[in-house]
C-alpha cells in the first residue's frame, strides 16, 4: 500500500513481469465500492474509497473471464459489470495493489513518499494520460490515511517509494522467499 502516486502499480507490474513464476497483480483500485445512484460526484469524493473485498475474494477464486476486476467506468465511478475489466494472472504470490490493505493480507508492505514528490508524480501523470488525478489529491489522501488506520498491524516493511524499482524488487523478493 502507498500514497497515489508513490509507485504502487509499477511496481506490482515489475514484479508480475519480471518474475511470473512467483508474483500476480490484483489492482484492487479497480474494486472501488462504486457511486450509489443519486448520490453527487462531489458527494462521492468527500468520502475516502472503499473497496469491495468481498468481490476482490470472489474474483481469486474464478477461473477464466470471471477471474478479473469489475469492468469500470471511471468518470461516472460506477461498474459496468463486477467482472470483465483487467485479467488476473494466478501465482504463488498474490500482490494486491492499492492504497488500502486487504483485511486478511499474509504480509503489508507501505511505499514511503515525501508529499511535494507526489504532488509532481501526480501532475506529471495527469499530463501524460490527459487525467485529473491531482484534482482529487484530498480524496486520494483520505483513502490513504484510512487504509493506514484499518492496517490490522504494521507494515512488515516500509519502503522508500524514491529508491529505484529495481532496488525495491530486489529487497521484497529477499524478504519474501
Amino acid at each position: 500500500m502507498g500514497p497515489a502516486g508513490s509507485g504502487k502499480s509499477t511496481l506490482a507490474k515489475r514484479l508480475e513481469e519480471e518474475r511470473p513464476d512467483l508474483f500476480a497483480r490484483v489492482p484492487v483500485d479497480y474494486f472501488f465500492v462504486p457511486r450509489a445512484a443519486g448520490t453527487s460526484m462531489a458527494e462521492f469524493l468527500a468520502r475516502p474509497f472503499g473497496y469491495d473485498w468481498a468481490t476482490v475474494d470472489k474474483a481469486l477464486t474464478e477461473v477464466g473471464e470471471r477471474r478479473s476486476t469489475p469492468a469500470c467506468d471511471f468518470d461516472s465511478m460506477r461498474w459496468r459489470s463486477p467482472h470483465g475489466g483487467l485479467p488476473i494472472a494466478t501465482a504463488p504470490i498474490m500482490v494486491l495493489d492499492g492504497m488500502r490493505p486487504h483485511p486478511l493480507c499474509d504480509r503489508l508492505f507501505l511505499l514511503d513518499l515525501d508529499p511535494v514528490e507526489q504532488r509532481r508524480r501526480l501532475a506529471d501523470r495527469d499530463r501524460r494520460w490527459g487525467t485529473r488525478v491531482a484534482d482529487r489529491e484530498d480524496h486520494l489522501a483520505a483513502t490513504f490515511r484510512q487504509g493506514l488506520s484499518e492496517a490490522s498491524r504494521p507494515p512488515d516493511l516500509r519502503l522508500n517509494a524514491s529508491d529505484p524499482t529495481e532496488s525495491t524488487i530486489r529487497t521484497l523478493i529477499e524478504f519474501l522467499t
